[in-house]
């Protein structure tokens, strides 16, 4: 704030100079003639030690606030390189909004990651800009555009002169990466809130847990499709860390817990769980009486139709041209032929749920309720369900990763400020100007005061 006032007070003191020394030039030259006039700008020394050394001197004293006071402004140009940000979108087709580049989460989590201290977001923020490098004119339907870059502006305040400015703007352009990456791109979503376990039953529990691992499991393979050869920092991929939920997934959970559970029978409510099988079982059941009364049905229409019929049905027609002829025509078996197949295969999937549920209600009946049993059945959840967490964490650090990695060629960043050529280009100006209104005022002392 201070060598913004003093900067402007030098630039003031030498226009007044200029303007003052002008004006008594004006007034006093009307008290001599022209061929005086003439005569006193030819003998003015315009090469006065005195004025250059001054000269010099301030300009060197301007040099250094203006160096001081343009180091604290800089901007940086945010390119988006995607395909969707042509249509104003973001990676994942939601509107795109150039406001969040400096919104407050944005500004919060550079603060953080700068550990920038005694400065809050607000007044941060009101340091920033942000606007479209290229802008469009809605008057003219030929003058329409959507920008693709976005300049980020930063002066830094009473409150901020304290702070790096190109560290700052660093920051916040980092920050928008990694909030872009979080909110836009398809990472796995973790659930912060852990269900409790103790009001579930241990099936239940297996069920689950099952779940999770599947939705890691999706998640891994879905990134594998979109780029199976990346690699992480730690050295894996996408395919390498989804074999490896899949073999925990398949021994600690469809085997260990599973088969734990089923051979001694654990249960919590007895009563209540295997009615709530058999119920189910009631349902499933009537999903597969209709599956295969739909099986059934679909099997007697296509007996009905001939096999000579099946090869090929001719249809009078008439073409574009209005010429008559007998055109080929499909009659439904494939379509038929397909539904079957469906409907057997859904008849198949309700007979072996209706098959598991079965042997559970005989595994739990029969069991005896063993609290060891029981006890290694909790401990060994506990332990899945954290292996599970950290197959999550790993899976959406890979995530990230990858996006971060797509977002670096998506989303480039070019950081500005004052060049040295800019501040040798001002410094000569202001030479300039300064020598002239000393030599202006150094001439104004040899016109008269009064004819």
């Amino acid at each position: 704030m201070f060598t913004d006032i003093l900067q402007k007070l030098f630039v003031l003191a030498v226009a007044v100079i200029f303007l003052w020394s002008s004006a008594i030039i004006i007034l006093r030259a009307r008290n001599i003639n022209s061929t005086e006039r003439k005569q006193i700008f030819k003998t003015a020394e315009y090469f006065n030690a005195g004025i250059i050394l001054l000269c010099f001197v301030t300009t060197m004293i301007y040099g250094i606030v203006n160096h001081y006071e343009l180091k604290k402004s800089v901007y940086a140009v945010i390119s988006l390189n995607y395909s969707e940000a042509s249509q104003a979108q973001n990676s994942n087709g939601t509107r795109y909004n150039p406001a969040e580049i400096i919104c407050d989460e944005v500004v919060s989590k550079a603060i953080e990651k700068g550990a920038l201290k005694d400065v809050t977001v607000k007044q941060l923020k009101n340091c920033l800009s942000v606007y479209p490098c290229v802008q469009g004119n809605v008057d003219d339907e030929k003058n329409y555009h959507i920008s693709t870059e976005f300049a980020v502006e930063y002066h830094a305040s009473k409150h901020t002169d304290h702070l790096d400015s190109e560290n700052v703007i660093k920051l916040i352009t980092t920050a928008y990466k990694e909030y872009y990456i979080e909110k836009y791109t398809d990472n796995f979503k973790l659930d912060a809130d852990a269900p409790d376990f103790n009001s579930m039953e241990y099936m239940d529990i297996v069920a689950y847990l099952d779940k999770e691992a599947s939705a890691v499991l999706n998640y891994l393979y879905g990134m594998a499709e979109k780029n199976s050869s990346f690699v992480t920092s730690d050295g894996s991929t996408f395919n390498s860390i989804a074999g490896r939920v899949y073999q925990f997934k398949e021994t600690q959970i469809n085997q260990n817990l599973r088969s734990l559970v089923l051979q001694h029978g654990i249960v919590k409510d007895r009563d209540d769980y295997v009615d709530r099988l058999s119920y189910q079982n009631k349902n499933v059941d009537f999903d597969r009486q209709k599956n295969d009364a739909s099986y059934k049905l679909c099997n007697e229409a296509i007996d009905m139709y001939s096999e000579e019929m099946t090869r090929i049905v001719l249809v009078p027609t008439w073409d574009q041209g209005g010429k008559y002829y007998m055109g080929r025509t499909k009659v439904g078996i494939d379509e038929l032929s397909v539904l079957a197949t469906n409907y057997s295969n859904y008849v198949a999937s309700n007979e072996r749920e209706i098959m598991d549920n079965n042997l559970i209600i005989n595994k739990i009946s029969s069991g005896s309720q063993n609290p060891q049993a029981s006890q290694s059945a909790d401990a060994l959840i506990t332990s899945i369900y954290d292996d599970i967490k950290g197959f999550e964490k790993e899976a959406i650090k890979a995530g990230r990763e990858y996006s971060a990695h797509r977002m670096n060629q998506c989303i480039a960043v070019s950081i500005y400020g004052a060049s040295l050529m800019d501040e040798l280009k001002t410094l000569v100006l202001f030479a300039g100007f300064i020598y002239v209104a000393l030599m202006l005022k150094a001439i104004s002392k040899k016109f008269p005061k009064k004819a």
